[in-house]
């Protein structure tokens, strides 16, 4: 099984389903221990994938199509891009600065809507003040250190 593969399994004591890599481990539901012998009800190659086949394994089979209707029309509950980290958004800011080291806040909100970061240039830049890497040199502007 390769590293990319998710596993959708029934466990046998409560019949509800749960993703897991292999065919180990416990059941999260009700902490039933589950063997090889635990039916293995998809594979699913993405944690997006994943989400939505044990939605769908855990709902009665008449409303099953329905559900994977709606969850299929909904990118924004499956496929949200994840921001990056605070220090990698930092480090990316840093490589936009200017000839004299420094970055203002249209630039740093530019670099965070591009990553959908949930944080504004403030927020960000104060965290990288506090850390000792900026210089806050006027209102929006600041100075990399380094």
């Amino acid at each position: 099984m390769s590293e990319q593969t998710w596993l959708v399994i029934r466990c046998p004591g409560c019949q509800l389903c749960f993703g897991h890599r292999s065919v180990s481990g416990r059941c999260p539901h009700c902490g039933q221990r589950i063997g090889e012998g635990a039916e293995v009800c998809f594979r699913a190659s993405s944690s997006s994938e994943l989400r939505m086949e044990v939605a769908l394994a855990n709902t009665p089979e008449p409303l099953r199509d329905a559900l994977r209707e709606k969850l299929s029309g909904n990118e924004l509950l499956f496929d949200q891009p994840q921001a990056p980290s605070p220090n990698v958004l930092i480090d990316m800011v840093r490589r936009r600065c200017d000839e004299d080291n420094s970055v203002g806040r249209i630039t740093v909100n530019s670099i965070l809507a591009s990553k959908h970061a949930d944080m504004d240039a403030d927020g960000l830049m104060e965290r990288a003040e506090q850390e000792g890497l900026v210089l806050r040199t006027g209102d929006g502007r600041w100075q990399f250190l380094e």
